[in-house]
């Protein structure tokens, strides 16, 4: 019987990992109707109803890229709306800047107590736009967005995949940053016992990218406008 309910729970593990993976944004500057540099706050609301909040005169907080970007994003410019558990996100906000959405960030489920994780390997399917793998190190220059499109390897050493590493994707319009948790040392012992998910950590490891060309789990994404980038 425990046999039973265990296989149970694998399946329905990766049915609701697929399920969020598959989900499309239509394109690199999309995301579930709304398009970078043309979308209102207006829209929004038309699509998702009243935020949970919502703020104005904020800067932009980026993950990742900043060199890539003007300086602009610093400037308390932006008006944002926040969204709770949207879209099988956790917390998805809208930022606009003279009324024109310039950046979604988005926070994905936890793929150690969450069943509907998003496989960094599905990245370049979800969003139709090549994802490439950088490793980041104290001291190290982030290349320029045309370097990294052009000449950064698709795939790193395996160690370099450990703890965090991003997943960047240059597209003409957008930059895409997300960011990957392969920390081993999160994985250990028992998932939430409150989460119906749980299950000890070994068969919790082998449903988190069993061989997968990208390990871990993606934990955060951003998707921002190439209007705020430097010139």
């Amino acid at each position: 019987m425990y046999l039973t309910h265990f296989l149970k729970i694998i399946f329905a593990l990766s049915v609701c990992a697929s399920a969020l993976s598959a989900q499309k944004a239509g394109a690199p500057n999309q995301w579930s109707g709304l398009t970078l540099d043309v979308s209102t706050p207006e829209d929004t609301i038309r699509l998702f109803g009243k935020p949970v909040k919502e703020k104005n005169k904020q800067s932009l907080e980026i993950l990742r890229a900043t060199s890539w970007l003007s300086g602009k994003q610093d400037e308390k410019i932006y008006r944002s709306l926040s969204y709770k558990n949207l879209k099988g996100y956790k917390d998805v906000k809208f930022s606009f800047l003279d009324d024109k959405l310039v950046l979604i960030s988005l926070e994905a489920p936890n793929g150690l107590k969450e069943a509907s994780w998003i496989d960094p390997g599905d990245l370049a399917e979800m969003f139709r736009v090549e994802f490439k793998p950088y490793a980041r190190k104290y001291g190290r220059t982030r290349p320029s967005p045309t370097e990294f499109k052009a000449n950064a390897p698709s795939e790193l050493e395996r160690n370099e995949y450990n703890f965090w590493y991003d997943l960047i994707a240059v597209a003409d319009n957008s930059f895409i940053i997300a960011v990957a948790n392969n920390d081993k040392n999160l994985i250990g012992g028992i998932v939430n016992p409150t989460d119906p998910t749980d299950l000890k950590v070994e068969a919790r490891k082998e449903k988190i990218n069993p061989g997968g060309k990208y390990p871990g789990f993606v934990e955060r994404i951003q998707i921002i406008s190439r209007k705020l980038a430097a010139l």
